[in-house]
């Protein structure tokens, strides 16, 4: 497990995605000369740090993860992830492009549906769950059609604002979709799996800039009774027949 130390190539930064999260396009140079297509994104030491623990650990638990860099900008590091050029669902969808109406609607069923029947589904719902990431949305979630990829962990590992909804929201949208069922059946299964191994090599990998938070405690606190906690973020059969009654 290691993290490249890259370059960027002055002069060849263009914005990415929607522009909220800051990052940008641009061509990196390996410490071996080669260049590569990349995101970089700059922000707060924790913000970086999580990126790039969050990254090596769930690429270690077989998550699709674009790879990732750092970027030594002589201030402190910025990150930066191979960029796979395709786009993330709501692009995919145009759904910016729409204006509110049903039509805007029936567009974000259709891309919550995609995000819920991607084959890694299930493992992202336990590493959100893992690394407390509690920022998914329909914007980090890549797909071109047929592959998947997992960007923006900026906000796990405790680096979330103060006050910010305890929420697993691939869970959400599971629910929103039908498919709570068969998501939390796959997902309970994939916890149970889940290794805390990777977790000291992770940490060892970041340099000394990245280690004021000890994420791998962090993490393995979670791990305890992490099929538990997937599981209450779901409906259980009995809530659901509660609901109903109060709704009679």
């Amino acid at each position: 497990m290691h993290l490249q130390i890259a370059t960027v190539i002055p002069g060849s930064e263009s914005p990415a995605g929607d522009g909220l999260s800051g990052a940008m396009r641009c061509v990196i140079v390996l410490p071996d000369g080669s260049r590569r297509a990349a995101i970089i994104k700059r922000g707060p030491v924790g913000e970086i740090a999580a990126e790039a623990f969050g990254a090596l650990v769930l690429t270690a638990w077989g998550l699709p993860v674009p790879e990732p860099f750092l970027v030594d900008e002589g201030g402190g590091p910025a990150f930066a992830t191979a960029d796979v050029g395709y786009p993330n669902l709501k692009k995919r969808l145009s759904l910016d492009a729409l204006p509110d109406g049903p039509a805007k609607v029936a567009a974000q069923a259709i891309a919550v549906q995609l995000a819920v029947q991607l084959p890694s589904t299930p493992l992202a719902v336990v590493a959100d769950e893992a690394i407390d990431n509690r920022d998914r949305n329909l914007g980090n979630i890549l797909w071109d059609g047929q592959d998947e990829a997992w960007i923006d962990h900026a906000l796990a590992l405790g680096e979330h604002p103060h006050g910010y909804p305890d929420r697993n929201k691939l869970c959400d949208m599971a629910q929103m979709a039908g498919e709570h069922e068969r998501v939390s059946r796959a997902a309970v299964g994939q916890a149970l799996a889940i290794s805390s191994n990777p977790l000291a090599t992770a940490s060892a990998a970041l340099p000394a800039t990245l280690q004021g938070r000890d994420h791998a405690a962090y993490v393995a606190a979670r791990l305890n009774n992490l099929a538990a906690r997937v599981l209450d973020r779901f409906p259980k059969p009995a809530d659901l027949f509660n609901d109903a009654n109060q709704q009679a």
